[in-house]
């Protein structure tokens, strides 16, 4: 008796409607547009889809009903998770060591192959409006137009292709994004394919919203994250000494009140109600317009044949470990959004829990479109996944570089390895004489994310954890290998260079 496997059976038939119909629209000129969405810093907990700690609070109804029409991504990551070197891997698929963009304030080299580049080659129209965030002009797009740095909400200022003077828009950040996105589309060539880069300032600080949604959370209860009073007592010195702390937030970051003679736990709890509400409230401004952009696709006839992208640049801290904002490799701050939607070809409503990283962003934009990865992208396109076929070599660890060290917040620069089911983290130290801090010796962390979600046990130490901490740091090893990232050297201690124009 022939026993047949019906999920392998019905995967490989997923996996050839999926070849075959990117064969066919790329032989009869009709390939699939790709609309690419990036929010900033729009963490998975303030995504109610991910059912997170603020899923009932979240409210983006237009974000989980694109996931409810595609693919969610439950473990995607950042290599590193600060905004512009995200940004250059997201576009070049490489590693901040090898687009150069380690840290903020670095130039981006944009004649080296971006997934732009490689799609406008092919034929495609390609553009980008709203947040840019890299120390260059955005280079190899037919059209632009980008925040010049981190812009602003209310009647933001743009850079615009051509012109050499800001151009301002009235109006909120949002919204004018999104109608230099859906203006594009209506009056591109009919003819050719599109690539559009719709790049929000949402859900970056200082998280202002307009009506109706300043207020949504006003009278609302914000549950706390469990590990939310933190005392970082069994970790090294790293989350110690940062200053992502609530308490210690400023006012340039995000206009609070706070309290007199209070505690730190006191001030945090503050402040943290203030900022929840803010920040989820920035978001359905940020919601609604993707929404906006949905609904243009199907009244344009677009929808069908339009893939969908939706992510964010990294993850945000949301009152876990009584932090704000991101950079370290910690959970919170390591993992992205990211969604799928291709009619007809993905699967509505499905769920993918395989490690994807940002170098895998690139690669698969460009085989979606039925052309060839450049070999020196260093990720791998996860379009197999898409068609939920699994290859039997996916990756089973992520390698994480942050750089940027003590140049903001007071983070350490440090890298690790994240599984399926553990992470080992390795802090740089401090050299004698460097600065005015005293000499630190280099800390390492472990944990195990399947009974420590929360990231509050460091196991490090324990003896009889010692094994698999042999297992992980080869299997980092490896990886730095793999990705030609065996300099451990960080950028040195100095002031962070603002003034440039990008």
């Amino acid at each position: 008796m022939i026993q047949v496997n019906v999920f392998s059976l019905r995967a490989f038939r997923i996996g050839l409607l999926f070849t075959l119909t990117v064969a066919s629209l790329k032989a009869n000129g009709s390939r699939p547009n790709i609309l690419f969405i990036l929010s900033d810093d729009h963490t998975t907990q303030a995504i109610s889809c991910y059912d997170g700690l603020f899923a009932e609070q979240a409210n983006t109804v237009h974000i989980d009903k694109l996931a409810g029409e595609g693919m969610r991504f439950t473990n995607a990551f950042c290599t590193n998770s600060i905004c512009s070197p995200s940004r250059a891997t997201i576009l070049t698929g490489k590693y901040s060591h090898k687009n150069g963009v380690y840290i903020l304030g670095q130039e981006f080299d944009g004649t080296q192959t971006t997934s732009n580049q490689v799609l406008g080659k092919a034929g495609y129209q390609t553009a980008v409006f709203g947040k840019w965030h890299l120390k260059s002009e955005p280079y190899g797009f037919d059209d632009y137009k980008v925040l010049q740095k981190q812009g602003r909400y209310q009647d933001p200022e743009f850079v615009v292709k051509g012109q050499d003077a800001l151009v301002t828009y009235e109006g909120w950040s949002t919204d004018v994004i999104t109608e230099m996105t859906t203006d594009y589309i209506k009056n591109r060539d009919p003819e050719k394919p599109f690539f559009v880069m719709c790049q929000y300032k949402s859900t970056h600080d200082p998280w202002d919203a307009r009506p109706p949604y300043d207020t949504a959370l006003e009278d609302v209860d914000i549950p706390l994250p469990e590990n939310f009073y933190d005392t970082y007592e069994d970790r090294g010195l790293a989350s110690q000494r940062t200053t992502l702390k609530l308490e210690m937030m400023n006012q340039s970051t995000f206009p609070h009140t706070r309290l007199e003679n209070a505690t730190e736990h006191e001030q945090r709890r503050h402040i943290y109600e203030q900022y929840i509400r803010a920040f989820l409230e920035c978001g359905m401004v940020l919601d609604e317009n993707v929404g906006k952009l949905m609904k243009f696709l199907e009244d344009e006839g677009l929808a069908e044949n339009t893939i969908v992208v939706y992510t964010a640049d990294q993850g945000h801290f949301l009152g876990e470990h009584g932090f704000f904002s991101k950079r370290f490799i910690y959970e919170e701050s390591m993992r992205m959004p990211l969604i799928v939607r291709y009619p007809n070809v993905i699967p509505a409503g499905s769920v993918n829990d395989d490690l994807v990283v940002n170098i895998d962003f690139a690669p698969t934009l460009i085989e979606l479109a039925g052309e060839t990865v450049p070999s020196d992208m260093q990720g791998t396109s996860f379009v197999p996944l898409l068609r939920r076929q699994r290859p039997a070599d996916w990756r089973t660890g992520i390698y994480y570089h942050y750089w940027q060290h003590l140049l903001s917040r007071n983070v350490t620069a440090h890298y690790g390895i994240r599984t399926r089911t553990h992470k080992l983290i390795y802090f740089h130290g401090l050299p004698l004489g460097m600065t005015d801090y005293p000499a630190v010796d280099p800390d390492w962390e472990l944990y195990d994310l399947q009974s420590d979600p929360g990231e509050m046990k460091n196991l490090y130490h324990q003896p009889d954890q010692q094994g698999l901490i042999k297992k992980l740091k080869v299997q980092m090893l490896e990886l730095k290998r793999e990705y030609d990232c065996l300099d451990d050297a960080y950028p040195e201690l100095v002031e962070r260079n603002q003034a440039y124009f990008w």
